[in-house]
């Protein structure tokens, strides 16, 4: 819907991050999918809502809030809100009454209220001192006239500015760290990542919190921009990291709350691999967690973009076709497993971890094949039982080629029980109950909550489409896997202060 020259389009209204924002009445975070999702400046935001591009501004980054009735009114008004997002937002549909032209023009002394908890950094010590009143630039209000500066007061006032720029020399040319810092901090990013496919979850999450940490209290220290782009970024992909993690271990909730957070310091990176990545495992936990309409809406914004490096485009469009198979739209799904293969044929590689920091966050060929399996097996016509009979065997050829001790085992368990899954419902179940006695061993050894939601659902196909004595057997070892395979727990000794 166009309003003033610029556009909010649907999906970005149905987001679940929009809706999320509006729910708790965020206009910050509002402010900011707006720029994300939709492309609009802040800029264009204020003339649409009747603000300055400074309000807009501290609202967006936190250093102010929007309180009153009358401004919400105003700002849903003018970005012409739909009557849903609307009611998210704690107001009257349209058909209820809109806020008067003479009412929306009204200058209001409490837009905005200084914020302490902005939610990506806490704000400078400035940010307590802003007034309201600043917030709102009506140029209907007269402002008291400014001084004329006499031929007497001119050097006075230059040595004194000359002074302070001075003083801000000296204290940007205390840098406490050099780029060392950043190639260390960056080669453990690496290294992390790398190691990711072949490490328990536990461990890797308590290891990515301490690389988020020490990233981010370094880019509180910086004095130079690029320094502090390169260790958001660093906090970003460590925040995606735990998201992962909480996910392999079952916490839904907290997957997506680390998942936002690198959405916001990918934001403040400017770097689409890392935002486009992080919608595909957005994605992924609505697609794993039972909610296939969300996992489209997660991925819509980014379908578009390309990014930096790496194989980001890949997987979120790879994710984008499972969760429209779930849906039974397969003829769009189909279009989505051409573009996997058209993004596949994009990838750029280069050397740069920061970019593009290889293992948990590459997407690799075999990897694509038991996902377009997958795909095939959820519309589930004859036809594409034997694409994802070919493609699962394919995906585990190429696992298994893989170099001692560098195996993907919860990739390759995917790969095994789609192959199990096509010879069920082709009617050849014999190797299925050798693929999930495979599958149930790797899962002792490393949990991942997907495998597990994986295999209750094998489960239930065996159940809906009993063939004899292999049923049971099956079935029997599921049963007892569900009942001694629990998922793994933090150790005591753990801290986890910022969880």
């Amino acid at each position: 819907m166009e309003h003033g020259g610029i556009e909010v389009p649907d999906h970005v209204w149905q987001h679940p991050d929009t809706y999320a924002a509006l729910k708790s009445r965020d206009i910050g975070r509002l402010f900011q999918l707006l720029r994300r999702y939709a492309g609009l400046s802040q800029t264009a935001i204020g003339a649409a809502t009747g603000h300055s591009q400074s309000a807009i501004s501290k609202i967006a980054n936190g250093f102010a809030r929007v309180e009153t009735l009358e401004v919400f009114e105003r700002i849903a008004d003018g970005l012409e809100m739909p009557d849903g997002p609307r009611t998210a937002l704690g107001l009257a549909p349209r058909g209820g009454g809109r806020t008067t032209e003479a009412g929306a023009g009204k200058k209001s002394d409490k837009l905005a209220k200084p914020a302490p908890n902005p939610q990506v950094s806490p704000p400078t010590a400035a940010a307590h001192h802003l007034a309201p009143e600043s917030l709102d630039t009506d140029p209907t209000v007269k402002k008291p006239p400014i001084r004329p500066i006499s031929a007497m007061d001119v050097p006075a006032i230059v040595t004194m500015l000359a002074h302070e720029s001075a003083r801000l020399g000296e204290d940007v040319d205390s840098t406490p760290f050099g780029p060392f810092t950043i190639d260390e901090i960056t080669k453990d990013l690496r290294e992390l990542a790398t190691a990711y496919p072949y490490t328990p979850p536990v461990d890797s999450l308590l290891k990515a919190a301490d690389l988020r940490d020490r990233a981010f209290a370094l880019a509180k220290k910086s004095h130079r921009p690029s320094h502090t782009r390169d260790l958001y970024l660093i906090t970003a992909w460590s925040c995606a990291m735990l998201a992962n993690a909480s996910f392999d271990l079952g916490e839904v909730q907290s997957a997506y709350r680390h998942a936002r957070t690198a959405m916001q310091f990918g934001d403040l990176s400017e770097h689409r691999g890392l935002r486009i990545w992080t919608s595909g495992l957005q994605a992924l936990i609505a697609f794993w967690d039972g909610h296939p309409d969300q996992a489209v809406a997660f991925v819509q914004p980014v379908l578009d973009w390309s990014a930096e490096a790496g194989t980001a485009a890949v997987y979120t469009n790879a994710v984008h076709a499972r969760a429209l198979a779930m849906l039974g739209r397969a003829r769009e799904a189909d279009d989505a497993l051409a573009r996997t293969d058209q993004e596949r044929e994009r990838v750029v590689q280069i050397d740069s971890p920061i970019d593009s920091p290889e293992g948990l966050f590459d997407f690799p060929m075999a990897k694509q094949l038991y996902w377009k399996a997958g795909s095939h097996l959820l519309i589930g016509d004859p036809q594409r039982l034997t694409r994802a009979h070919e493609a699962a065997v394919e995906s585990i050829q190429r696992y298994l080629d893989a170099p001692s001790g560098k195996v993907r085992t919860g990739e390759l368990c995917h790969a095994r029980l789609d192959l199990a899954s096509a010879r069920w419902e082709q009617g050849h179940p014999e190797g299925a109950e050798g693929e999930v006695a495979q599958v149930i061993t790797t899962l002792r050894n490393r949990y991942v909550e997907s495998v597990t939601r994986r295999v209750d659902r094998f489960g239930a196909l065996v159940r809906s489409q009993p063939k004899g004595h292999a049923s049971q057997q099956i079935l029997d070892q599921i049963t007892d896997a569900q009942a001694s395979i629990a998922r793994p727990r933090l150790p005591a000794t753990s801290s986890m202060e910022h969880e």
